[in-house]
């Protein structure tokens, strides 16, 4: 068996890589902050709206078999909420008129 060689000394950088590393670092770090300011300045990226076009093309490929209507197609919510309003004003009626079957 070979004894294992004991450690070399390690000599201590000289003051010249000790500045080449710092002004690595610096360089690194100012290049760094020049990213994520130039990012955070344009602020997130828009995505192109592709479904009305989508919407559009099958409407015109399907002859109007599809997205015809014009509800589904339609860019307002207030309609959702009209609808959410309406069910549940029939979901009243209809708990109340039956309870008040069953209690007659």
């Amino acid at each position: 068996m070979t004894d294992p060689k004991p450690p070399e000394a390690t000599e201590p950088p000289d003051s010249s890589e000790l500045d080449r590393d710092s002004k690595d670092e610096d360089a690194m770090a100012s290049l760094l902050r020049r990213s994520l300011a130039g990012s955070a300045a344009q602020g997130p990226a828009k995505e192109p709206d592709l479904l009305h076009g989508v919407q559009r093309r099958i409407r015109q490929r399907s002859k109007g078999k599809f997205f015809s209507d014009g509800w589904s197609t339609s860019n307002s919510r207030s309609s959702y909420a009209i609808i959410a309003l309406a069910m549940l004003v029939v979901t009243g009626v209809a708990y109340f008129a039956l309870a008040w079957i069953t209690v007659r």
